[in-house]
């Protein structure tokens, strides 16, 4: 059976997350944390990485990726840092794009919908907002014990139900959905693009890597297919530890 193991990161470059790798400084800094949680996932051996790239961009991820093998890390997010450095190390040819980011069914943004939340909703906001991602912390925490924290299952259940409860939002004219639908299609369509490569007559290890937001939808989706088994990543991360 092909197995797929999914790896819940924060987003090393985004300038929005709470804690990135802006700079050079900080990957001189945390070098030795990101190898030691490269080296806990090639112990996975995955057959294909994928990541959180636009599969209609695969060109450009190609070329990034060339470009990192000739003269090495390019950038400070985590296709970099960590799915190129993987990719090097199992001497991998390719990384393989599998986000889909298109208008779909998208009725309203998600700041729209966080906006109306806030305003017209306070007391569900409240609920809502404590069910967010744990706060990364690297001041306090080691990389390898944020990757654990992001990827727990209380981690996943909370995050799961985060976005399940924004279908409360604006009940008399589902306006949370008219986001909502458009983030299980960008889900459905990253399942779609990622399970096309099993579609092979080996059995496929595929690792991707991708914002700790997708895992629980994406774990559940791959499980309900029944092609799949879901590989927990903080097997892999804990025997580092």
């Amino acid at each position: 059976m092909n197995q797929i193991m999914i790896l819940g990161t924060f987003h090393m470059k985004a300038k929005n997350d709470r804690v990135n790798f802006q700079g050079t400084d900080k990957i001189g800094k945390y070098e030795a944390e990101i190898i030691e949680v490269v080296d806990a996932l090639a112990k996975f051996n995955p057959t294909r990485i994928a990541v959180e790239h636009s599969k209609s961009q695969q060109g450009t991820l190609d070329a990034a990726y060339s470009k990192y093998l000739a003269y090495g890390s390019q950038s400070p997010d985590e296709i970099d840092q960590l799915a190129f450095r993987l990719a090097k190390k199992l001497g991998h040819k390719k990384v393989n794009a599998v986000d889909w980011m298109e208008m779909g069914a998208v009725e309203h943004g998600f700041g729209e919908v966080y906006e109306y939340l806030h305003s017209k909703q306070p007391k569900l906001a409240k609920e809502i907002d404590a069910l967010e991602e744990p706060e990364v912390d690297l001041e306090r925490e080691s990389l390898c014990n944020t990757f654990l924290q992001l990827n727990s299952k209380e981690s996943v259940k909370n995050t799961l139900a985060y976005y399940m409860n924004y279908a409360r939002v604006g009940t008399e004219d589902y306006y949370g959905n008219g986001w909502l639908i458009w983030w299980h299609q960008r889900n459905l369509n990253i399942f779609t693009n990622t399970a096309a490569l099993a579609d092979s007559e080996n059995e496929e290890r595929i690792l991707l890597i991708i914002g700790a937001a997708h895992k629980g939808i994406l774990e559940q989706f791959f499980q309900n297919s029944l092609i799949f088994e879901v590989v927990d990543s903080l097997s892999y991360l804990k025997r580092n530890r």
